[in-house]
């Protein structure tokens, strides 16, 4: 989870209201210093949009990772009291809530409410962190320290199948020297049925529903990654995960990618492991769940008629669903989509893509961040909707946020339109190697939490109707005004 929807997790609905109403927007230019090392800032951040990168003089001023939206900066200065550790400069243009240190000084002395909840939300923040640290520098935890032996028993019971995936990998290099640097079919579905097989040890061992506790199953995870890193990244979908290049991970490449389903890679076997993480029933289910939403969308201009379907996309990506139902039309001007999303990367890619198609005219596209727009920061002129959908932006949402948009979708829509949200459920078979292997966190989510969460919001019902994609990893909640 990103720092910022940490914070606002942990904050009431009154609390959220204070910090946008008393954050102050700003824009940074591509290069911009938004906090300088060595200076202790006057305010901290979160990133609303665009991406910023983190420099250290003491390693030669190099940039050491790339953010975006939803993290926060600065806090650990706030709360420590101390000069910034690291340098934090925009990377392209990027928008910026800022708290001033003043006002958020007097808040929690006049609110004892909010201190204890921001602390905590410090707390959970910094220990997530220290979590990511320990990954990152490949620690393994020995029997000496806390549940070590428990560690390394539940380690054991995946061990042999990792060991033997990397031998099938080895094989399949050496089979391709042989081969003129390509793979023969049968080694490679050798490697891909090793995948699955350590997959499903994977999550048996280590999964939400495991037996283990948790911070066993983080000693346990520490260590697959560790083990299975550096032979996937070699596959070009992996390493975009694990790297987030644009700061979050179903960034509108990645997700272009996974449609496109054209395995890629380094070396030899690079795309061969591509081809395993692209046949991952979690990933098919992206794309049967594109499938899905253009066949609700064809369903409802059959049902307009004569008369145009108003569709709204909230963080549309690539926008892929679009263009399939674009492409089956015969008459284009019976849709008119409007598509939103805070990557102006996503939607300069997909503006290229209508001009192509000559489609820009039935197309509107808004730059606007959903939190701010559910919180009304941030306003557009969209009304008068039959339906408004997002393909999975609310994987990455506390049940607050996603109340707060529920909400404002209600607003957007006419009497009878309908609102569809898709997001992974909690029987996802790739859970655990999502989260510990590929650092992919996301809410997983029944149908009955999102019938609690229609019910609360202004819909104040429960779904029209849930559906489940082939796959049963991603469902489609639906709800009409």
């Amino acid at each position: 989870m990103h720092d910022a929807l940490t914070l606002l997790n942990e904050l009431d609905q009154d609390h959220v209201e204070w910090v946008f109403t008393t954050g102050l927007p700003k824009l940074f230019p591509p290069n911009a210093p938004i906090i300088r090392e060595g200076v202790e800032p006057d305010a901290f951040y979160l990133v609303m949009e665009g991406l910023v990168g983190v420099y250290i003089a003491s390693v030669g001023d190099r940039c050491v990772a790339k953010l975006g939206p939803g993290e926060l900066l600065g806090d650990i200065s706030f709360l420590e009291d101390i000069p910034a550790s690291a340098s934090i400069v925009a990377v392209e243009s990027t928008n910026v809530l800022v708290i001033p240190r003043n006002d958020l000084e007097s808040k929690l002395k006049e609110d004892p409410e909010f201190a204890a909840r921001l602390f905590r939300a410090f707390a959970v923040i910094s220990n997530r962190r220290l979590r990511l640290r320990e990954r990152a520098f490949g620690r393994v935890l020995q029997e000496k320290h806390s549940g070590g032996p428990a560690a390394m028993t539940g380690w054991q019971r995946i061990s042999g199948t990792i060991n033997e995936f990397k031998a099938l990998i080895q094989k399949a290099d050496l089979e391709a020297l042989k081969n003129e640097n390509v793979v023969p079919q049968e080694v490679a579905n050798n490697v891909e049925t090793g995948f699955i097989e350590l997959n499903a040890a994977v999550q048996e061992a280590i999964d939400d529903d495991s037996h283990e506790n948790l911070h066993i199953k983080d000693e346990i995870g520490m260590m697959l990654q560790r083990e299975l890193l550096p032979y996937l990244l070699l596959s070009r979908t992996a390493e975009r995960i694990y790297a987030k290049p644009r700061g979050s991970t179903g960034d509108y490449l990645t997700i272009k990618w996974i449609y496109e389903n054209k395995p890629e890679g380094v070396g030899r076997i690079g795309p061969l492991l591509d081809r395993c993480l692209l046949d991952l029933p979690m990933l098919r289910a992206v794309r049967n769940q594109c499938t899905i939403i253009a066949h609700e969308i064809r369903r409802a201009i059959e049902k307009k008629e004569d008369s145009c379907l108003q569709v709204t996309c909230l963080g549309c990506g690539p926008a892929e669903e679009i263009f399939d139902v674009f492409m089956e039309l015969h008459d284009p001007s019976c849709l008119c989509a409007t598509l939103i999303d805070v990557d102006l990367q996503a939607l300069a890619s997909v503006g290229e893509r209508l001009d192509k198609m000559k489609l820009a005219g039935y197309v509107k596209m808004n730059n606007a961040n959903l939190v701010y727009l559910a919180t009304n920061r941030q306003k557009l002129d969209v009304g008068g909707q039959d339906l408004v959908y997002s393909m999975g932006i609310t994987n990455y949402f506390d049940d607050k946020i996603i109340l707060s948009l529920m909400n404002y979708i209600h607003t957007l829509l006419s009497p009878g339109g309908k609102v569809l949200f898709s997001n992974f459920h909690t029987g996802n078979p790739d859970r655990a190697f999502m989260k510990h292997v590929l650092n992919w966190h996301i809410f997983h989510r029944t149908e009955d939490d999102m019938n609690r969460l229609f019910v609360s919001s202004s819909f104040k019902r429960e779904c029209t109707e849930i559906v489940l994609e082939d796959e049963g990893i991603i469902l489609s909640a639906s709800c009409s005004r």
